[in-house]
C-alpha cells in the first residue's frame, strides 16, 4: 500500500466514524425533542407537569385533527377564493386522493376564474411546483394565482384565524378537514368523498367524527366514482341524494404513456404488489399469504416471475416460503412509477373499501392483469376493464384470482384494452359535474 492510498483510506475511515457519531447524536436529539414536546403538551403518560388539566387540552391533544380555526376579515380589496383544505403538500401528497383533491380545486378555480388558496391542515410540507404537477395531468394552471398557507401548528388554546371572503368556495376531501370547515360561518361547501373514512379507524371517537361529517346539511357531496356514490346513497345520509350529490369517474388511465411491454420468450414476467402495511385496507398480510399460496399451487414459479412491491419505504425485501423474494421499491416518484408500470404483467392491488383504487385502474388501463378485492357494492369492475380479476376477502380466493391472471395471455390483455372504460382526460371527467355542483352554491 503506497502513502497516497493509505491516506485516502484513513480519511474515508475517519469520515465513516464521524458520520456514525453524527447519526447517533441526531437520533438522540430527536428522541429528546420528541419526549420533551410530549411532556410540554401533556401527552407523555410517564411524567405530568400538572395534576389537573383542562378538558380542551385532553380532547384536542387526543384528536389533533379536530382543532378548530376561526374566521377573520379578508384583506381590503381581496377577491373571493376557491379554498382547498388538504392535510399536506409534501412529496408524498401527489398521489391518489390528495392529488385528485388538488385537481378538483384547480379545475374549480379555472371555471370560476378565481385564485386558489390551499390550506395545509395536518403537516406543513415543502411545496414544489404545483404548476408542474398540474401540467403532468394536462391541466393548464399558469393563469391561476395560487396561495399556500398552513394551519398545521394550531394549538387548542391559541386561536388561529383564517381570512375569509363571504363568497369563498370551500372544498374538503378528508373528514378532519370537513370537520373544520363545517364549523366556519358558511352555508355550503364542496365535500369530495373518495372513501368511506370511518373504516379508517376502529370503533372510536375518530369513527364518530368522520361519520358525523356525512350528516352535515352544509355539504355538497362530490363522490369519486359511481361506486362510491352508490355506496353513500345506500347509507341514507341527508345530503347524499340524487338531486344533492354528484359523482365523476377519475382520469387515471396511463394508456397515453404506452402499453404493457411484451416480454421475450426467455425473459421473466413481473408481478407487482401494491404493498402498504401502514394502510390496513390494502390487506398487505392477506396478500402475502395469497402470493405464498399461489406459489404452492404452482401458479407462480421462480423460473417465470420476478416479484416487486412499492408504496411504502420502510419495508424490507421479503423472502417467501419458496425462497422467492419480493423486492421493495419503496415510495416511487410519479415518472419512475409510470415507467415501471409498463413492465408489470400482473398487479395485485387489494382494497377493502367501496371504490376501485387508482393502481387497479392505472395498471388495467395499459394492459396489465390486475387482482383486487370485492367489498360491499363493489362486486365487479368489468365495466372499467376486462383485465381486472376480482377476489373475495380472503387469501384463498385471492390466490385463485392470481392464478387466473397468470393464464391471461399478453395478446388477450392488450386486445381487451380496446373495451376499457377508464378516463384519461380530467376535462371530460370534471367540467360538467363541477358546473352542476356550482349551481348549488
Amino acid at each position: 500500500m503506497n502513502a497516497n492510498e493509505f491516506m485516502l483510506k484513513s480519511i474515508r475511515k475517519l469520515v465513516f466514524f464521524t458520520n456514525r457519531a453524527s447519526i447517533r447524536v441526531s437520533n438522540f436529539s430527536q428522541k429528546v425533542d420528541g419526549k420533551t414536546t410530549r411532556m410540554l403538551s401533556e401527552t407523555n403518560s410517564s411524567i405530568r407537569l400538572s395534576a389537573v388539566l383542562p378538558w380542551e387540552k385532553i380532547y384536542y391533544n387526543g384528536l389533533p385533527g379536530a382543532r378548530p380555526v376561526y374566521p377573520a376579515l379578508p384583506a381590503i380589496g381581496a377577491k373571493p377564493n376557491v379554498t382547498l383544505f388538504v392535510p399536506s403538500l409534501d412529496n408524498g401528497s401527489f398521489f391518489g386522493g390528495a392529488a385528485t383533491a388538488l385537481i378538483v380545486a384547480i379545475k374549480t378555480a379555472i371555471k370560476t376564474k378565481r385564485p386558489l388558496h390551499i390550506v395545509q391542515t395536518s403537516r406543513t410540507g415543502k411545496v414544489h411546483s404545483l404548476n408542474d404537477f398540474f401540467a403532468s395531468e394536462n391541466i393548464e394552471s399558469s393563469n391561476v394565482n395560487i396561495e399556500i398557507t398552513s394551519i398545521a401548528d394550531r394549538k387548542y388554546n391559541t386561536p388561529l384565524h383564517i381570512p375569509m371572503h363571504p363568497k369563498d368556495i370551500f372544498i374538503a376531501s378528508f373528514s378532519w378537514d370537513a370537520q373544520i370547515i363545517n364549523q366556519l360561518p358558511i352555508e355550503k361547501f364542496i365535500y369530495l368523498v373518495q372513501d368511506f373514512e370511518p373504516i379508517f379507524y376502529n370503533n372510536s371517537d375518530s369513527y364518530i367524527l368522520a361519520e358525523e361529517t356525512y350528516n352535515s346539511k352544509k355539504i355538497i357531496p362530490l363522490c369519486n366514482t359511481k361506486l362510491m356514490f352508490d355506496f353513500m346513497l345506500d347509507r341514507g345520509y341527508p345530503m347524499f341524494q340524487k338531486n344533492t350529490a354528484f359523482f365523476f369517474e377519475p382520469a387515471v388511465s396511463r394508456i397515453n404513456s404506452g402499453k404493457l411491454i411484451e416480454k421475450s420468450a426467455n425473459e421473466k414476467k413481473r408481478i407487482f404488489l401494491y404493498g402498504r402495511p401502514g394502510v390496513s385496507r390494502n390487506l398487505f398480510y392477506t396478500s402475502l399469504e395469497a402470493i405464498n399460496l399461489a406459489i404452492e399451487n404452482n401458479s407462480i414459479s421462480s423460473n417465470d416471475y420476478d416479484l416487486f412491491m412499492a408504496g411504502q419505504d420502510d419495508i424490507p425485501n421479503i423472502a417467501l416460503s419458496s425462497g422467492l423474494v419480493i423486492k421493495n421499491l419503496g415510495k416511487m416518484g410519479m415518472s419512475e412509477y409510470v415507467q415501471f408500470s409498463k413492465t408489470v404483467d400482473i398487479a395485485i392491488a387489494p382494497m377493502m373499501a367501496p371504490h376501485p383504487n387508482y393502481p387497479t385502474l392505472e395498471f388495467a388501463s395499459i394492459g396489465s392483469a390486475v387482482v383486487t378485492t370485492k367489498y360491499a357494492n363493489k362486486q365487479s369492475l368489468e365495466n372499467y376493464s376486462k383485465n381486472i380479476f376480482m377476489s373475495e376477502l380472503n387469501a384463498e380466493s385471492m390466490a385463485k384470482a392470481i392464478n387466473a391472471a397468470t393464464k391471461k395471455t399478453y395478446f388477450n390483455k392488450i386486445t381487451d384494452i380496446a373495451t376499457n372504460n377508464i378516463n384519461d382526460n380530467w376535462d371530460n371527467s370534471l367540467d360538467l359535474v363541477i358546473s352542476n355542483v356550482l349551481k348549488l352554491l
